[in-house]
């Protein structure tokens, strides 16, 4: 097996990827096609990407992606990591300038999210533990991290996504240790993970307690999990649809408001507020838990219009103070968590 599909422990090296029906070692047999070495069960493949999605009343999504993913596959051999991202980005929904603005965001991603790596996320990260990215996207992070030296895999739900984050990784000279998945079932062994983020991804999970449940389960004692999710009850608008106060309807209202505003899907987002996040991680024992509220980085700033670029300032500069903090926690734009698992006595 390749880099992508082993881990260091300390007993040397193991499977990193586990199959969802025995938990047994996976085995790479093609570009296309995946097999437990246990219980014998087979998963397709895109790329060497394993699909270990349960296919159980959602196939319709998974099957549907698993085509789109082998088309962008085949249509990205040989291709440019910016004209992969345009294929990528090349959806009915978007006209000609919200695709080329998506395109430069995504390149744009790695560099950027560098500040996060060397800010809030060094004290979870360690160059010699791997981490596991939960709903990794296109692969910015993970090609910054690995671009820095530390070891890093992702998982996300679609597969689609992740031939492009497989491009991205490799493209900044990483390992791209990929897989697709639930965050609410994690193919990786328990205690084996020195860290896992999820980066702007809680708020797309179909179960958030199900999700921590599953970080604790692969965290290493003494590790933690990063979350960094915008707030519900945030006074800004909502940043998936830019709307103001979506996140203060009752929830059964929220996806009928989103389509009579602006036609838009918003039937995969859930907006979590402070109190809700920490009443799911008080249900898990074992874990530690701390609140943060983020400032904007200025590397954001610089690509914001001037009032907003005003306004983020502004926002930076009262966040600084103590009593102000505590206020935007219940409705600041956005906030992170840091919950470390520790052992049970």
């Amino acid at each position: 097996m390749g880099d992508q599909w082993v881990i260091e422990t300390g007993e040397g090296t193991a499977s990193l990827w586990r199959c969802i029906q025995c938990f047994g070692s996976l085995q790479q047999q093609s570009e296309d096609s995946i097999t437990c070495a246990e219980c014998g069960a087979n998963y397709p493949a895109v790329d060497g990407i394993p699909d270990l999605r349960a296919r159980d009343g959602i196939s319709t999504y998974a099957d549907d992606d698993l085509a789109d993913a082998r088309r962008l596959s085949a249509a990205c051999r040989g291709a440019s990591l910016e004209s992969v991202m345009d294929k990528l980005c090349d959806r009915p929904e978007h006209d000609d300038a919200t695709r080329a603005f998506r395109v430069r965001q995504i390149l744009d991603s790695p560099q950027r999210l560098r500040v996060q790596i060397e800010g809030w996320l060094a004290p979870c990260l360690s160059k010699k533990e791997l981490f596991l990215d939960v709903g990794c996207g296109s692969g910015g992070l993970l090609a910054e991290a690995s671009a820095m030296g530390f070891l890093a895999a992702g998982i996300d739900a679609s597969m689609t996504m992740l031939v492009a984050a497989k491009h991205m990784v490799e493209a900044h000279g990483g390992v791209a240790r990929l897989a697709c998945a639930w965050a609410e079932a994690l193919p990786v062994a328990d205690d084996s993970l020195g860290a896992v983020t999820l980066y702007d991804s809680i708020e797309h999970v179909g179960d958030v307690g199900a999700t921590i449940a599953q970080a604790r389960r692969v965290l290493k004692p003494g590790a933690s999990m990063a979350i960094s999710t915008p707030n519900r009850f945030s006074l800004a608008a909502e940043p998936h649809v830019f709307l103001w106060g979506v996140g203060w309807l009752p929830r059964r209202w929220q996806q009928p408001y989103v389509r009579w505003r602006n036609g838009q899907d918003y039937s995969g987002t859930k907006l979590l507020s402070t109190w809700e996040i920490a009443r799911e991680l008080r249900r898990h024992v074992g874990l530690q838990y701390q609140l943060r509220v983020p400032q904007v980085p200025s590397e954001e700033i610089a690509h914001f219009t001037p009032r907003r670029a005003f306004l983020a300032r502004l926002y930076n500069r009262i966040a600084q103070f103590r009593f102000i903090r505590i206020a935007l926690l219940a409705v600041g734009p956005f906030f992170q968590v840091i919950a470390r698992r520790v052992a049970i006595r």
